[in-house]
């Protein structure tokens, strides 16, 4: 017999999260902000598209939404990568010396 415990998630309803919430709200007033108070409603419709677009549910695993892919892929795009590149005769070089170092 299992015993489970119910996820430490806050949820409202089936799918929505608190942490839906704390993004979209913000996003949103943002967007009233710009749509009543300036010149720039054109920017503004196009900010709420992005900003629903971003609450879309991805099939990756349950309650994923695009914003946490987004993120996610942020991440590895700006991360630091280091590219070696070797000829095939200094490559042989490079393990020889490798290979002397560890006797």
């Amino acid at each position: 017999m299992y015993i489970t415990l119910p996820s430490i998630k806050r949820t409202l309803g089936k799918y929505l999260e608190m942490q839906d919430l704390y993004i979209g709200l913000p996003m949103f007033l943002i967007f009233l902000f710009l749509f009543t108070f300036t010149n720039l409603k054109m920017f503004s419709l196009i900010y709420l598209t992005f900003g629903l677009f971003l609450f879309i549910p991805i099939s990756v695993s349950k309650k994923n939404r695009m914003y946490k892919i987004l993120i996610l892929f942020i991440i590895y795009v700006f991360k630091k990568k280091e590219y070696l590149f070797f000829r095939k005769e200094e490559k042989e070089k490079w393990q020889e010396k490798l290979k002397m170092k560890s006797l």
